[in-house]
């Protein structure tokens, strides 16, 4: 899970650029559905907003019962966004229930102090909201950069100050280091 940070005056420039790159027909970027070329230029352009990019891990994650380990995982990436003053973060919807069942979780840790009052979050859907976009295309390099495939990660980071929080799972960081494989890991308990 990823955000990009932003400052406020900062946030069209981001739409503009990740609007540009859309293709005839497309509705809203998505990493998965793009090609290995196509990878590396948006990636390229990602970079070129220059922002911050903060990615929250989860290893061993199963697909079938995602929904726990997204909830921890966006707990602290969250409470990283607390810690740099942001006082904004949208997600892209995934759908009413899923986006209450959010709420319904963020709550919960307002509640128990975990996060500050003063970060409001919400949901947009992701054909409304290009800037998401770019979290998408960042996590998209991380992700491939995990699996041997560094470049989109490389050039993601020429423009890009990244921050890989330590795993949710098992308090180990988990990240392309130089050479592209991670740096520990992926935990297997």
């Amino acid at each position: 899970m990823s955000a990009v940070v932003l400052a406020s005056y900062e946030v069209q420039q981001a739409r503009d650029v990740m609007a540009a790159l859309l293709l005839k027909g497309q509705r809203k970027l998505h990493w998965r559905d793009e090609s290995a070329n196509r990878r590396l230029f948006l990636s390229r352009r990602a970079a070129s907003i220059e922002s911050e990019v903060v990615i929250a891990t989860w290893c061993g994650m199963d697909s079938a019962r995602q929904e726990r380990p997204r909830r921890k995982a966006q707990q602290i990436l969250l409470a990283a966004l607390a810690d740099r003053g942001v006082t904004e973060a949208l997600f892209e919807s995934r759908g009413p229930v899923r986006d209450k069942g959010d709420i319904a979780g963020l709550a919960g840790l307002r509640r128990s102090g975990a996060l500050p009052d003063s970060l409001r979050v919400g949901h947009v859907a992701g054909p409304a909201e290009h800037a998401l976009w770019a979290a998408d295309v960042a996590v998209g390099a991380f992700g491939a950069a995990l699996d041997g495939k560094p470049e989109y990660w490389t050039e993601l980071l020429g423009g890009t100050k990244v921050t890989v929080l330590n795993c949710g799972h098992c308090d180990l960081p988990h990240g392309p280091g130089a050479t592209g494989k991670p740096d520990a890991p992926w935990c297997t308990s």
